[in-house]
């Protein structure tokens, strides 16, 4: 035993290992002497000494934590602090620590880390070098077992296919490989597994977001290396170079597809004009072999007449432009065939090495294009013939249109505005009220109206922007002289409020003061009587809205002007409407002394509100007409326009005996047509206008008119096994027009039928009522594919709007509905809810009868 304490005695003194015991309080109890040699204190300078006192201020805290834990009993090693040197420096220790129950004390062994600290900062260093070499270097690296497993996967494989660290491990290449080129692959791993490095053939694969990526890849077999034990994947994303391959592959087949199969006559020329080659198309025409053709002259095929023409343009196309012009070929029968030449340079490292010519018939097309131009010149009339001056602007703000009418309000000629932006014609309305206006027309899609002054001309201008897809159109009108006259007029009316209304002179508080004989007049109040009274409620009475007097109370402290109508009771008991312009009278100080009261009788302009409101109607129903009527010139009669002059145009480009020329043809037609049916559509909207105010009306029993409706589409109805549930009194008849009526049924029982529900047998429900207030009212239901209210907004009712694309129709219907209740003065509401129905409310005023 004595041995054995001997042999730890001499050990503790040559360690340089720092040994130590601390008590349950925490202090040195035992110190060895290395102590001197790594912190500078000799052992009794530490003994009885706490040992927190020792730690450097940054670790006391995780060091008290870990003191705790091993004095409950965990045992601690390589936990790594510093501590305090006596020279005030710190030393890094790592420690190993022990609790002793029996002894009730901890043992702890501490190292200087100095050197181990120094080597894991190294090693940490080295590894981020490798790792960031393998992050953002361009080579993909993978580890696979022998059946294609991926067991590990870096560097760049997160950045450039978008896997997560980890997301492939377990995962078989063979399932992100591209099934076409799995077969391949196998073979890859097939050699592979016979050879020590194979280069893989370029094969897609599969990233994270499920896009096919091209990569190439280089293989090494290290299944016998036992430090590494599997296939070492090294590869690359060669997607761009090798899409460019491909795109350039493609690029020289689709070209020489396009002059094999093009269906116009096609050649290849060299500078003298002698053909080099030329495409089936051309062969069949001339009735001749390639190798015929071939060494021969373009102009030898064409009359002699148009040779020099060719030669010149051909020259100019070996300066490097791409030309284009037609010939006339005389034919029998005083016939003229016209073709159409474009020449193409074909330019090798800035050098013209040969022209592409290609020829076209264009006979008919310049025939269509003529028809095309007069049916221009008929739409020209019409624009001339508004009486509003228009204009038209493209999406980039350019003039396109103007008529007559613009020219002359305006005083500009149509050539100094057309292909010029608005802005560059008048810079005086950037960011004014037009600039507003037009940029809210295009940005919202709606119609705008507004009246301003335009400083260039000197005039007031009433204008109405409707903006479509290709840009915006204007109509706009001179109102110089009514804007003059209603200023005229506010300066007269001033002048007379002062002669003839009722004046009042208030305290700042609104107290009567005085009071002149008008207002006595007005009110039947003397000023003995006015004198002294509250004005906010000296005239009040039941009616009275008694919100106006504490309105009036609380502006008058303000001391700003005002204006303020009120209904006012006269003396005898007569009700007035009253105006009341208030203005206040100020001190030098800027205090209020008095408000003057202009007092104005406008029961008679209430009264005549009513009147104005219907006259508000009737000019609302006007200028909706009217926006419908631009709609269509600006909009639907353009669109076929503008499709059958491109169409005109592009015919110009096509062989007269291939399908796509016939397709374009009948295409052609349609757009014509579609252009008659636009014409006729104005046709009707006008007359429906025109005949509003002479509509004729007669007794009409409205169950024999259903009934005629009834009977037109009853084969319809029993086609698609309907039903119509209707609740018409055959004794109720009313007084208007019996055409609109039946156009109604007609359109909504029409409507039912057309945009049935695939789901169910379609059923009608139509019951009518005689309202107590006068005329019917009629209710029509269907439980049809309906349409969403909410996406279809306000264009319910208006001209050529459609809510099923998968039926035909021209979006007529509701339009003439709405029009024809409007025009027997009545209303109409429409509930509907996709795939449930629809619900439709009218009522119609009239003169009822009843058997």
């Amino acid at each position: 035993m004595q041995w054995d304490q001997k042999i730890i005695e001499n050990l503790i003194s040559v360690s340089s290992d720092l040994l130590c015991v601390i008590d349950e309080v925490g202090k040195y109890v035992y110190v060895s002497a290395s102590s001197k040699e790594i912190l500078g204190y000799a052992p009794e300078e530490l003994l009885e000494k706490h040992f927190i006192d020792f730690v450097a201020p940054n670790d006391k805290a995780l060091t008290w934590e870990t003191h705790e834990t091993v004095f409950n009993g965990t045992p601690i090693k390589n936990f790594y602090n510093h501590y305090l040197h006596k020279s005030g420096t710190t030393v890094p220790l790592s420690w190993s620590a022990v609790w002793s129950e029996e002894e009730r004390v901890i043992y702890c062994l501490g190292r200087d880390a100095a050197d181990l600290r120094l080597a894991q900062q190294k090693l940490a260093q080295k590894d981020e070098f490798h790792s960031t070499l393998l992050q953002h270097g361009s080579d993909m690296l993978g580890l696979l077992n022998e059946v294609g497993e991926y067991i590990y996967v870096g560097g760049a494989v997160s950045r450039l296919l978008n896997y997560e660290p980890g997301q492939l491990i377990g995962c078989n290449v063979f399932d992100l490989i591209h099934p076409d080129d799995v077969p391949l692959a196998g073979e890859a791993l097939a050699k592979i597994l016979r050879q020590e490095v194979v280069q893989v053939p370029d094969l897609r694969f599969k990233n994270a977001h499920g896009e096919w990526r091209w990569i190439e890849a280089i293989v090494s077999n290290q299944l016998e290396n036992p430090s590494v034990n599997a296939l070492v994947v090294s590869s690359r994303d060669i997607t761009e170079r090798k899409e460019a391959s491909l795109r350039l592959a493609e690029s020289e087949y689709r070209f020489r597809s396009l002059f094999e199969n093009n269906p116009d006559n096609a050649t290849y020329e060299n500078r003298e004009g002698v053909i080099l080659d030329a495409n089936p198309t051309f062969l069949s025409c001339v009735g001749l072999p390639l190798e015929e053709v071939v060494s021969k002259k373009i102009i030898d095929f064409l009359p002699p007449e148009v040779g020099p023409l060719c030669d010149e343009n051909l020259e100019r196309a070996f300066r490097g432009e791409k030309i284009n012009f037609t010939i006339e070929i005389p034919k029998p029968n005083d016939k003229v065939v016209r073709l159409n030449i474009t020449k193409i340079p074909v330019v090798v490292n800035g050098e013209v090495i040969g022209v592409h010519s290609i020829a076209k018939d264009v006979t008919e097309v310049s025939v269509a294009h003529t028809i095309i131009e007069k049916q221009a010149e008929t739409l020209q009339t019409i624009f001339e013939s508004i009486t509003d001056a228009f204009f038209m602007l493209g999406k980039d703000w350019r003039f396109k249109l103007v008529n007559g009418e613009f020219e002359r309000v305006l005083g500009l000629k149509r050539d100094e505005c057309l292909g010029k932006t608005i802005w560059e014609v008048f810079p005086e309305l950037i960011n004014g009220e037009f600039y507003k206006y037009y940029k809210q027309a295009i940005s919202t899609g709606q119609a705008v109206k507004f009246e301003s002054f335009l400083q260039l001309s000197k005039i007031w201008l009433e204008v109405k922007a409707f903006p479509s897809e290709e840009g915006l159109s204007v109509y706009f009108s001179d109102i110089t002289e009514n804007v003059l006259a209603q200023e005229e007029r506010e300066k007269l009316s001033l002048v007379a409020s002062k002669i003839s209304n009722g004046v009042i002179i208030t305290t700042p508080k609104g107290k009567i003061e005085w009071v002149n004989n008008a207002f006595t007049r007005n009110t039947g109040y003397t000023f003995d009587e006015a004198k002294g009274q509250n004005l906010a409620t000296f005239l009040e009475g039941l009616e009275t809205d008694q919100e106006k007097g504490q309105e009036i109370t609380e502006k008058l402290k303000k001391g700003i002007p005002f204006n303020i109508m009120v209904l006012h009771y006269k003396k005898s008991g007569e009700k007035v409407w009253i105006s009341m312009d208030f203005t206040p009278i100020l001190t030098d100080d800027g205090q209020v002394s008095q408000h003057i009261v202009i007092q104005k009788d406008i029961t008679f302009r209430k009264a005549a509100e009513e009147r104005h409101l219907e006259m508000t109607r009737d000019l609302y129903r006007q200028n909706r007409d009217l926006q419908q009527f631009t709609y269509i010139v600006s909009h639907n009669l353009r669109a076929p326009v503008a499709n059958a002059m491109g169409l005109a145009d592009f015919l110009t480009k096509l062989d007269k005996q291939s399908a796509m020329y016939d397709t374009s043809l009948a295409h052609l037609k349609t757009s014509v047509f579609k252009l008659d049916t636009v014409l006729r559509d104005l046709n009707m909207i006008l007359s429906l206008r025109d005949q509003q105010d002479i509509l004729e009306r007669e007794m009409v029993t409205l169950a024999d008119v259903f009934e005629q409706v009834r009977l037109y589409f009853m084969e319809s109805l029993a086609h698609h096994k309907g039903e119509i549930v209707a609740d018409i009194s055959p004794d109720v008849k009313i007084k208007t027009n019996r055409a609109y009526l039946y156009s109604i049924f007609y359109n909504l029982l029409s409507n039912a039928i057309k945009y049935r529900s695939e789901a169910r047998t379609l059923r009608v429900e139509i019951s009518c009522q005689v309202c107590s207030s006068g005329g019917l009212e009629i209710h029509f239901a269907d439980n049809g594919s309906g349409f969403d209210m909410e996406k279809a907004g306000n264009n319910v009712f208006k001209l050529y709007k459609r809510f099923h694309n998968n039926k035909k129709g021209r979006g007529m219907g509701l339009f003439l509905v709405k029009t024809h209740v409007e025009s027997m003065g009545g209303t109409i509401e429409m509930k509907s809810k996709l795939n449930e129905g629809t619900r439709v409310e009218i009522h119609i005023p009239g003169e009822i009868a009843a058997n």
